[in-house]
């Protein structure tokens, strides 16, 4: 799921498109109402960010559009479009100095204040010609904070230009295999003329609409004024129709004449393409003859500077509705192109079921815009840069992280002061019980009070006798000393390290039994005697039950407890041949009554030979001890 938002007084609207990038298919389109900020007395809010995050939250809410990729549209009203050519192609370099160059194209706009992206549209040798792209910051940035606030993550931000470009080179007029085309798109307050070539953009330029801005043309500013009041005058009565349509309440929408305090307002807002072809089949035939000259003159300056070698061969036509046949058929002859077409560039998208797609002018480039989060991204703008970059996870996590590495430093810096304090005092002891009195040298010379001098014994061994010092390492003299004493007794012993029996390990041999015997399902009449574990034998008495019943025996497979038990213990004697020395002995002693039933068991005695422990063996190079020795 991808969705494309614009936030444009008086309305916000948000498209959602599925499918490919090649087979887009238009899933639903939604428009809610922006009120205008003002409290009950008609007083204009104070805080205007915190009432658009409001209404923008609960527009994103009650649509369920929190979910999927997100993309945010800059209106025709917040952009600004620059042609720029440059002594260079490198990229990298056009980067840096695209800024400085744009200052000075946009004087009365501070860089600070813009977002800016290009389109490459050719590189000669050591030359490149940019379309620039210049957003408004604030525009972007209180859009973005109203969306984010409200739960939705946006991807990237573009112009409704790209979403165009986006879209129409989708259309099968511009399929590569067809001739160039001079393509007229025709979008709110702008319209862009461009050179399409083998499915590229070969030229592009961008100039003010006549027919929207009212400025045809040697119209007057007062003319062009009136113009674009009326438009907004329509736009608003427009609004209220498509709130009323979606069950919103169209009392918040004023006509012209209140203040709008909630997002800028520009000269005009952009239409519907019902709209667009009733206000030209409104037009006298000399504002129609003046439109015609003046995007005939635009549409020539833009073949001037085209770098394709071949003359468009059609003229395609978008944006002007049903009336943008005739259109497309004067400016043809104007501008001496027979082939001309008009398009509806929704025409590339797929629309299945009954999908809510109001007369809107945003519709075609939302669409263009949604179209990113498929994988189609010509013009591959971002505005999210700088400040409106969106935060990594790094950024989100640096004041904790940054916490916490205080933390961890400082608890560090506390367990380093403990621990030299601990070693320091570990070091002062170790000192103490080197040079105590008589002190360690001393009892080293003891160990060797009653040896015999006189005797002839090896170097090794007269080494083995000294006493090695080292003050500036009292561990390390205490520890070396103390193995010289260990490695000279292993030596006078033949290097045994352990000469003594080796316990049988009785608490192993006492689980195990009871284990085996627990495991043999005994009987109700069982019951233990005696359980003995000498160093030879094993020995142990108890009853075996003779009163089983067939119900009873039924459950153990039909064979008598003292069977099984024997049966068990033997089993238990073969699995363990490093403990038991043979298989057990089984005697009866008598027999006895053993309840209130009469039932009778029988006294069995079990005897079991143990594994006798081994006295270890002494190495084959064992020397006897010399006299006296220790």
């Amino acid at each position: 799921m991808t969705i494309a938002f614009s936030i444009d007084f008086p309305r916000i609207v948000a498209v959602e498109v599925s499918g490919s990038a090649k087979k887009p298919r238009l899933k639903r389109v939604e428009v809610g109402e922006l009120a205008e900020p003002r409290n009950e007395d008609g007083t204009p809010v104070a805080d205007k960010q915190g009432h658009l995050n409001a209404q923008v939250a609960k527009f994103l809410q009650e649509r369920k559009l929190t979910g999927g990729k997100a993309y945010l549209l800059v209106g025709p009203d917040a952009m600004r479009y620059r042609e720029l050519r440059l002594a260079f192609a490198d990229k990298r370099q056009i980067n840096r100095v695209l800024p400085f160059q744009v200052e000075g194209l946009i004087p009365n706009i501070p860089i600070e204040e813009l977002a800016l992206g290009h389109i490459p549209l050719g590189a000669e040798p050591g030359t490149t010609q940019l379309l620039v792209h210049a957003a408004d910051r604030p525009y972007i940035r209180q859009r973005l904070t109203a969306l984010e606030e409200g739960g939705t993550s946006i991807e990237a931000v573009d112009s409704h230009l790209s979403g165009t470009i986006n879209l129409g080179l989708l259309h099968p007029e511009f399929a590569a295999d067809k001739p160039p085309a001079l393509w007229l798109d025709f979008a709110g307050t702008t319209a862009a003329v461009m050179v399409i070539h083998k499915g590229g953009i070969q030229t592009a330029r961008v100039f003010v609409s006549p027919y929207l801005a009212g400025a045809v043309g040697a119209a007057s500013a007062a003319d062009a004024k009136t113009a674009a009041d009326s438009a907004r005058h329509e736009a608003e009565i427009r609004a209220r129709e498509i709130a009323a349509k979606n069950g919103l309440n169209t009392d918040s929408v004023k006509l012209p004449g209140g203040d709008s305090t909630s997002l800028p307002r520009g000269e005009s807002v952009n239409m519907g393409a019902a709209q667009v072809a009733d206000r030209i089949r409104h037009m006298s035939s000399d504002d129609k003859l003046k439109f015609i000259q003046r995007v005939a003159i635009e549409a020539r300056r833009t073949l001037a500077i085209s770098r394709s070698d071949e003359e468009p061969a059609r003229l395609v036509v978008s944006g002007l509705g049903v009336e943008g046949a005739d259109l497309a058929k004067l400016l043809g002859n104007e501008l001496r192109i027979e082939a001309t077409s008009a398009i509806d560039l929704m025409q590339s998208v797929e629309t299945k079921g009954e999908v809510r797609a109001p007369d809107l002018g945003e519709m075609t480039y939302l669409t263009g815009i949604a179209l990113k989060g498929l994988g189609r991204d010509v013009t591959r703008i971002d505005f999210r840069t700088g400040d409106l970059a969106a935060g990594t996870l790094l950024d989100y996590a640096r004041t904790p992280l940054a916490f916490t590495a205080t933390v961890a430093l400082l608890f560090a810096g506390i367990l380093f002061l403990v621990s030299f304090t601990h070693v320091r005092r570990y070091e002062g002891d170790i000192r103490y019980l080197r040079d105590a009195d008589p002190g360690l040298p001393h009892y080293f010379k003891v160990a060797y009070k009653n040896v015999d001098t006189k005797e002839k014994v090896s170097k090794q061994e007269l080494e083995e006798r000294k006493y090695y010092e080292n003050e500036e390492d009292p561990a390390a003299e205490i520890t070396n000393n103390h193995k010289r004493l260990l490695d000279h007794q292993k030596r006078l012993q033949g290097a045994t390290s352990d000469n003594f029996l080796r316990p049988l390990p009785a608490d192993q041999v006492l689980a195990l039994v009871l284990k085996t015997l627990a495991d043999a399902k005994p009987s109700y009449d069982f019951a233990m005697i005696n359980l003995d574990i000498k160093n030879s034998n094993l020995n142990l008495d108890y009853y075996a039950s003779l009163s089983e019943s067939p119900e009873e025996l039924a459950k153990v497979g039909g064979i008598k407890e003292v069977d099984r038990l024997y049966d068990a213990l033997r089993k238990m004697t073969r699995a363990n041949p490093k403990i038991f020395a043979n298989e057990p002995k089984q005697t009866f002693a008598s027999r006895a009554q053993t309840g209130p039933e009469g039932r009778q068991a029988d006294q069995v005695k079990i005897q079991i030979p143990l594994v006798k422990p081994e006295r270890a063996k002494p190495s084959a190079t064992a020397k006897p001890a010399t006299k006296g020795g220790t």
